[in-house]
């Protein structure tokens, strides 16, 4: 399989700048920052799933039944450490949250299994745990993707996923479904996964465009997205777009990465997902010991002195998740995974 450090890198980038929008809008502190930045670090993660779902799977006999134990092994057990984590505080420490946290027993089991439902407690299409709301789409985009694998034929797999994924788009963009399903399953967000698939078809023509075109690229693509504004039917354009040219830009640097591979910046990036779902708790920790120590947030000066201690919090919270939560639960995946594949041979055998 390809390897490609770029693209490590640029998971650690976009999980640092979820970090950063999370650090400013947070209720508290949201008055004094007008123009918060960073959410598009979805669209960039979006974009690379799309891509290394296609890259990972090319020229490879994996079933589909193989595809979706892997990819729920990888996503689903540090998600749901979490989403107990933030069970268990609501039932014990309710005072920490700033909206009533009700246990919701269908709700949460819909959350566990990544079943868009609406929130009780936030009024929106998010699970018990808000940040996982990434995760619903994701695991979608996987249920899709998996189905693909049943075509050998790579053209027309690629054919399948865009005539699925442009047709949900489209379905959602025309009649705007209110219902959690509809509104979550014809999001036009789901494109954005498309791009990053297109991505992984095209890698071979990104890498020789030299390194002053690529550059430039990259400046532009990371321009677009900080000053880009949208609308739910406009994010995969202002947002998908320059990240499909960001995530293109760091494929065609990589051999220059590959030269002198930085182990730091590896790091955040194979921390990435303990980056992204322990923020939100170490951010919350940080608030707490911040307004017991200075008081309440008055002042821009407290807001971005809250914010710079949040987004560190968010980085060291993540680093120390990834190293002490998990790597061990990504190694039991592997022995479950391995255990799996050896029962569902012998099965077939049987038959």
């Amino acid at each position: 399989m390809e390897k490609f450090y770029g693209i490590q890198y640029l998971r650690g980038i976009a999980a640092g700048l979820v970090i950063i929008y999370h650090s400013m809008v947070m209720i508290a502190v949201a008055p004094y920052f007008d123009n918060p930045v960073g959410d598009f670090g979805v669209d960039i993660f979006f974009v690379i799933s799309g891509f290394v779902m296609w890259v990972t799977t090319e020229g490879k006999n994996k079933g589909i039944r193989e595809f979706w134990v892997s990819r729920i092994l990888r996503v689903a057990p540090l998600y749901w450490v979490f989403t107990c984590v933030l069970v268990a505080a609501a039932l014990l420490m309710p005072s920490l949250f700033f909206n009533s946290r009700a246990v919701d027993p269908v709700f949460l089991l819909k959350s566990l299994f990544f079943i868009p439902a609406l929130n009780p407690d936030v009024g929106d299409v998010t699970p018990v745990y808000t940040i996982g709301w990434t995760l619903t789409y994701e695991m979608f985009f996987y249920a899709i993707f998996g189905l693909s694998l049943a075509l050998q034929n790579l053209r027309m797999r690629l054919l399948f996923l865009a005539a699925v994924i442009v047709a949900l788009a489209i379905v959602g963009s025309a009649l705007a479904p209110e219902g959690p399903l509809g509104k979550t399953y014809t999001s036009p967000i789901i494109i954005e996964f498309l791009l990053g698939v297109l991505l992984g078809v095209t890698r071979q023509r990104w890498v020789g465009i030299g390194f002053l075109p690529t550059s430039l690229l990259v400046g532009a693509s990371s321009v677009a997205l900080v000053l880009a504004d949208f609308t739910l039917f406009t994010r995969p354009l202002v947002y998908g777009v320059p990240a499909f040219f960001l995530v293109a830009g760091f494929i065609s640097i990589e051999k220059y990465i590959r030269s002198n591979i930085n182990r730091v910046a590896l790091l955040f990036g194979e921390a990435s997902y303990s980056l992204y779902l322990s923020h939100p708790i170490s951010q919350r920790i940080w608030y707490v010991l911040f307004v017991t120590t200075f008081g309440q947030i008055t002042s821009l000066a407290m807001a971005v002195w809250y914010a710079v201690g949040a987004v560190t919090a968010g980085l060291l919270g993540g680093i120390v998740c990834y190293l002490l939560v998990e790597k061990y639960l990504l190694t039991l995946a592997k022995i479950i995974s391995r255990s799996s594949l050896k029962a569902g041979t012998a099965i077939e055998v049987q038959r």
